[in-house]
Order: C-alpha cells, then sequence, then structure tokens
C-alpha cells in the first residue's frame, strides 16, 4: 500500500522497530490484533458510568501508530481486534464486522494522512505539523464513529438523540484517543541518539514526581465537583517545563499521565470533572486532555524548531566568518587575515623575544599561462602550487594568498 516504505525515516526510528519489522507477517498481525483487544479490555476500566462511555480510547491511537511503524498492510491485525473487541460486548456478527470496518479505515486514512501531511515521522518537527495530526486525527475518526454508529443503529433501535450523543462520544474517544496515544508509541518507539546526561535525568524525576503530586492533589483531593477547578490550571506549566527543558518524549509521557490520572478520578467520581450530567464530563474531559496534550506537542515542536534553527544559523555564521578570511579559489587565507594575524604574531614575537619569518614567493610568467592555456587553467595550477605549500609547511606556519599569484608563508 502507499507509505509502506520506511527509508525515509530517521535511522533511530528504523534500528529501533526493525526487530518488529522482521517478524513474519502473520506474528506482526496477532501482535497488532492482541495489543488492540488488550488496550480495549483496559480501557473499558475508564469507562464512565451507565454504560461504555469514555473519552479517550487509546486502541485507536495504537491502530494509527502499528500503521506508521509496520505499514498499511497491518491493517488485517487491527480489523480482527476490533473484531473480537466487539464480539465480546454481545454485538451480532454483522455488527462487529462492520464497527472493525469503520475502525479499520479510520487507522488506515490516519496513518495515510499523517505520513502526507506532517514533516516528521516520529517527532513533529513544527507547530503546524502538531496542528495538522490533531486535524487529521478528527478528521479520521469521522469514519469510525460513523460507521460504528451506524452500525449499532441497523442491529438496534436508537433514538434520534441517543444515535447523536452516541456518534459524539465515539468521535471524542478515537479522536482524543489518536492525539494522545500515537505521539507516545511513535517518540518512545525511537532510540535516542545520545544517553540522556545525568542533569537531565535528575530533572527528569523531579518533574516526574512534581506531575504526579499535583495530578493527585487536583484530581483526588477532593469529592465536590468544581471546588478545585482553579488548580487544573497548574497542569499546564508543568507540561510547558517538560517542553522547554525535556523533550517530546517526555511531553507525551507527561501527557498520558496526568489525563490517564484525570481521568480515572472521574471514573470513580473524584475531582472537578466529576458532575452529575455525563455530557458536561465528557465535555470537560475533552477540553482538559485536548489542552494538554496539544499545548505539550505544539510547544515541544516549536523548541525543538528553534533549537534546529540556532544550530543552523550558528553553522551559517561560522561558515560565513570562515569565509571572510579564506580565499575562495586555493583555500588559503587572504590579505585581511593575513593583516590581522601578523600584526597579533609581531607583537607576540617581541613579548617573547623570538624572531619572526615571512617569505614571500610569486609564480613568474603566470601571465602567459593565462594567456595561452586559459584561466581554467591558471586556476589548477593556483591551486597546485597552493596545495603543494601548505603539504611541505609545518602545522604552526601560516600561508596566504597575498594577490594574484603572490604567496605569503609565516
Amino acid at each position: 500500500g502507499p507509505g509502506e516504505n520506511l527509508d525515509a525515516a530517521p535511522v533511530a526510528l528504523r534500528d529501533s522497530i526493525a526487530p518488529l519489522r522482521r517478524v513474519p507477517y502473520v506474528g506482526q498481525l496477532i501482535f497488532v490484533a492482541g495489543a488492540y483487544f488488550a488496550a480495549a479490555k483496559l480501557s473499558l476500566f475508564f469507562a464512565i458510568p451507565p454504560g461504555y462511555a469514555t473519552t479517550v480510547w487509546p486502541p485507536s491511537g495504537i491502530a494509527v501508530a502499528a500503521m506508521l511503524l509496520l505499514g498499511n498492510r497491518v491493517w488485517p491485525g487491527v480489523w480482527a481486534g476490533v473484531g473480537l473487541v466487539n464480539a465480546f460486548v454481545d454485538a451480532s456478527v454483522l455488527t462487529a464486522a462492520l464497527i472493525a470496518c469503520g475502525n479499520t479505515l479510520e487507522a488506515f486514512v490516519g496513518a495515510v494522512l499523517i505520513r502526507r501531511q506532517v514533516g516528521g515521522f516520529y517527532e513533529f518537527d513544527s507547530g503546524e505539523d502538531v496542528i495538522r495530526f490533531v486535524a487529521i486525527a478528527a478528521s479520521s475518526a469521522l469514519f469510525a464513529a460513523t460507521i460504528g454508529v451506524g452500525a449499532i443503529a441497523l442491529h438496534n433501535s436508537v433514538v434520534t438523540r441517543e444515535l447523536a450523543q452516541n456518534w459524539w462520544t465515539w468521535w471524542e474517544g478515537d479522536t482524543v484517543g489518536i492525539i494522545l496515544v500515537t505521539p507516545l508509541i511513535l517518540s518512545w518507539s525511537a532510540r535516542e541518539s545520545r544517553a540522556p546526561s545525568r542533569r537531565r535525568t535528575i530533572e527528569a524525576v523531579a518533574f516526574g514526581l512534581v506531575l504526579l503530586l499535583a495530578t493527585a492533589l487536583i484530581f483526588g483531593g477532593s469529592n465536590e465537583s468544581f471546588t478545585v477547578l482553579s488548580l487544573v490550571f497548574m497542569i499546564p506549566p508543568i507540561i510547558i517545563w517538560a517542553a522547554f527543558r525535556l523533550g517530546q518524549r517526555e511531553v507525551t509521557l507527561a501527557s498520558a499521565t496526568a489525563c490517564s490520572v484525570a481521568i480515572w478520578y472521574t471514573v470513580q467520581g473524584r475531582g472537578p470533572f466529576a458532575l452529575p450530567s455525563l455530557n458536561q464530563t465528557l465535555l470537560l474531559l475533552l477540553a482538559f486532555v485536548s489542552t494538554v496534550v496539544t499545548t505539550g506537542l505544539v510547544l515541544s515542536a516549536v523548541v525543538r524548531q528553534r533549537s534546529r534553527v540556532n544550530q543552523a544559523l550558528q553553522g551559517a555564521l561560522r561558515v560565513l566568518a570562515e569565509q571572510a578570511i579564506r580565499d575562495p579559489m586555493t583555500g588559503l587565507y587572504n590579505r585581511r587575515f593575513l593583516r590581522e594575524f601578523l600584526g597579533r604574531e609581531l607583537i607576540r614575537a617581541r613579548r617573547a623575544g623570538a624572531g619572526l619569518a615571512a617569505i614571500m614567493m610569486d609564480l613568474d610568467h603566470f601571465k602567459r599561462v593565462n594567456d595561452s592555456l586559459g584561466h581554467l587553467v591558471g586556476d589548477t595550477l593556483l591551486q597546485t602550487i597552493a596545495r603543494r605549500i601548505t603539504e611541505s609547511l609545518r602545522g604552526t606556519d601560516v600561508v596566504a594568498r597575498f594577490g594574484g599569484d603572490e604567496f605569503i608563508v609565516l
């Protein structure tokens, strides 16, 4: 299928997923189906009573990440995992098959669009990439929600109001699941180019402790709704800390941790989001999860982009500084550098009471070479002379091109 070739992916990512890609195709399908099924069963613990309403459906993010990492050809594994999950919730064979088609199409469309529209593969290269990724997640979730709810409506008689509410809950859960879980899997699937420093490790541990303490205080400290709602605004600064000081891997993990804690306490009827109205609860959780995840990803992408721009700018400045003191044709130092360097060397030689030798040489009858053989041959001759002079010097000596066919050695 399209986008199967991962040659354009970063080397660290290709190396880290290489063992899984060497697994036989059937093994990959079993792995994907098992991962989807296990995540779905675990996600039901986060369902908000009554029923199976959940503000995040992690299996949708797992399905998209699987197709990004292993290729679109693993779609039968996604289809089998979805069908197996629905078979355990007493859905008919036709309903389970249709729901499986919807979720598989969601993952397929999401993976294809992410490859084509998002710059980074396992890390976002810019804030625009994050916005495009969120839009793709919301768009691809339309397939699963529409087909899934339609399949349920065909099997059971559902009133229009309940149909719309079920569609909204389904779309919300899949969208947030992709936004939350897919970057988490992708970022932690790639090996870091270098081992983290001791200072960064200590800071990461401190950050984790602060995050856990803050989430426990906000969501587990009160049984009355909205009594600690203002404390929820403590979470974004903590995520910003991770974005500026750590990296996208830590941001995705921190976002997943904060959102999981919020959802868990809400399911238990605790925290500022535990409201009598299920719709209001889901909306608050959707706003919280979307804000935390999107803010963290956008900021970390912007910080990463700024770092790349600074490195490129510093490299360009070094190149310009080097070009300012180099002769473009021979690569030797030019007259400008010679003037500054000779002044410093004379001062140093007088201070040390040492000598300084300056040798000036030119090429006799060099004009004849240009006139008879052309300037291209003349340039080649100058380059050869420059190379031979350089190879004949010590490491402490300096050679510069003073004029057209004139060289100075210090």
